[in-house]
């Protein structure tokens, strides 16, 4: 009998060390805390007005052009490419400051602030709402590592 329990303890132990060293791929990593520095290429949307959540979509980059894409440098440079008719890039540089999983962009002196909902692997999804005189609009973004 102390044969049986002695593997059966053998055997647990090992399992538990197993899955404890054993890290989830798709574990997300805290908006809080999470690195965003980088080029990230828009991927998904989902736009929400006054409580009704539309579907996902998949952002349209324009045909046969390079994907649309944000890019936070360190330090505080911010960077949007689009690419428009022709493939010719637009780019638009702000800058950008982070306090937890709150993003503030300043583009022309007007700030906008963005909410890091997740963060896993190389995707990155944030939140962005704002209210005029047609609703309350709230959009979720979601971008892959380029």
């Amino acid at each position: 009998m102390k044969k049986v329990n002695f593997l059966y303890v053998l055997v647990l132990t090992f399992m538990m060390v197993f899955n404890l060293s054993c890290s989830d791929d798709n574990e997300d990593l805290s908006p809080a805390t999470a690195s965003i520095e980088g080029k990230w290429e828009y991927s998904k949307i989902i736009e929400g007005v006054d409580g009704i959540k539309y579907p996902e979509e998949n952002y349209e980059n324009t045909t046969g052009c390079p994907k649309d894409y944000v890019e936070l440098k360190p330090g505080g440079a911010f960077f949007e490419g689009y690419y428009g008719d022709g493939c010719v890039l637009e780019l638009d540089e702000a800058t950008w400051v982070r306090d937890g999983a709150i993003v503030t962009v300043v583009y022309e002196g007007e700030a906008e602030s963005y909410e890091i909902v997740k963060v896993i692997n190389a995707t990155l999804k944030v939140k962005y709402s704002y209210n005029s005189d047609s609703g309350h609009y709230v959009y979720w973004v979601t971008f892959t590592k380029a």
